[in-house]
């Protein structure tokens, strides 16, 4: 720890908190003799987490790919155009990766559930490729057209697809729990139930899975929704749902909704609240020579020639954020500018049913 900075009287307090730790052994009532416990940090305790990031902080250098981490969840991944470059990398990198894991006194999980392989492209290149066939030793990771992570369902030509229908799966689900119980729920209590159980799982990794989905599934993804507002309001299976309904539970329709959050991490961005990584993604498109607050208030829209690109955050962030109005750019807090750019959407959709759109 002395090489992460910290300094001899705090390093001293973690290893007196880690020191002289016991455990006892319990079956059928009888406890045995008290063993030391020479590694690991207590279950359930508010530095454990801490520790764990600081105890793989170096995993980096075990790999030359590039690894993602996220508590124990470790991705590593390598893009080249042959596929037999990216064969030989994630093999020699994923071997290291055990290793490390062996020196430090970690374990990996070689089940099919645990550790997979997938390999990215188009569906005409993925179609003719060679199998990718990653190994450790004589253990070979199965390459699968699907993996998830991090409760994302990532598919091997980035179709938002899968996704989505687990996401329709879930609403679905979780409405027909609230069906059956809804003689004992009251209005407000329908809404908080929807806002909290289900209404998650439209905006969870919308910004990757919505719009690489297709229109057929978009549509469903709102038949979904409509169901859930049926269901609050207490109409029948066919009654219509339009502006009148969407301003009275305060939702935006789903392809809104994808917009507001495409709009709120332009937000965070401009007001340096976003992750670092958006810096790499957006570009802000100064008016003149004066870098003030009001030269920034567009985006670069990238030159995007395919659909694929089209439906890149950069794209559609800049495309929708360039169409806000100056007010509502211009927001104190970002609670304040969801709420703004929600009745600019209902302003839109109010108009569009006026003129019979």
């Amino acid at each position: 720890m002395i090489y992460l900075g910290f300094s001899v009287s705090v390093i001293k307090w973690f290893k007196d908190y880690l020191s002289n730790r016991t455990f006892l052994v319990n079956v059928n009532d009888s406890f045995s003799n008290p063993g030391n416990l020479l590694c690991g940090v207590p279950q359930g305790s508010i530095l454990g987490p801490l520790l764990f990031l600081l105890y793989v902080n170096d995993m980096k250098q075990a790999v030359q790919s590039d690894l993602l981490l996220y508590a124990d969840d470790s991705c590593i991944f390598y893009q080249d155009k042959s596929v037999q470059l990216i064969e030989q990398r994630l093999t020699q990198d994923f071997s290291n990766l055990c290793d490390w894991f062996v020196d430090n006194k970690l374990s990996i999980h070689f089940g099919e559930d645990k550790t997979k392989s997938i390999l990215f492209g188009s569906k005409h290149k993925i179609k003719s490729a060679e199998k990718l066939c990653v190994k450790y030793h004589d253990i070979e990771i199965k390459q699968h057209s699907n993996v998830s992570y991090l409760g994302c369902i990532l598919n091997e030509s980035l179709s938002g697809d899968p996704m989505a229908l687990n996401v329709i799966n879930k609403i679905n689900s979780r409405l027909r729990f609230l069906y059956r119980n809804a003689r004992i729920l009251s209005p407000p209590l329908r809404r908080m139930l929807l806002n909290s159980l289900i209404q998650p799982h439209f905006d969870y990794a919308a910004l990757s899975w919505f719009p690489n989905s297709k229109g057929k599934i978009k549509n469903k993804i709102q038949t979904a929704q409509n169901k859930c507002i049926r269901f609050y309001l207490e109409l029948n299976a066919k009654a219509h749902i339009g502006f009148k309904q969407f301003k009275m539970i305060n939702w935006l329709n789903t392809l809104d909704r994808y917009k507001q959050i495409c709009c709120s991490s332009v937000f965070k961005y401009f007001n340096k609240k976003s992750p670092s990584f958006l810096s790499e993604i957006f570009i802000a498109s100064h008016q003149g020579t004066i870098s003030t607050r009001q030269s920034y208030l567009k985006l670069e829209q990238p030159f995007m020639k395919t659909s694929k690109g089209q439906n890149a955050l950069s794209f559609q962030a800049s495309k929708e954020w360039n169409k806000l109005p100056k007010e509502i750019k211009q927001a104190k807090n970002i609670n304040t500018f969801k709420h703004k750019v929600k009745e600019f959407y209902f302003c839109q959709l109010e108009i569009k049913e006026q003129m019979g759109f």
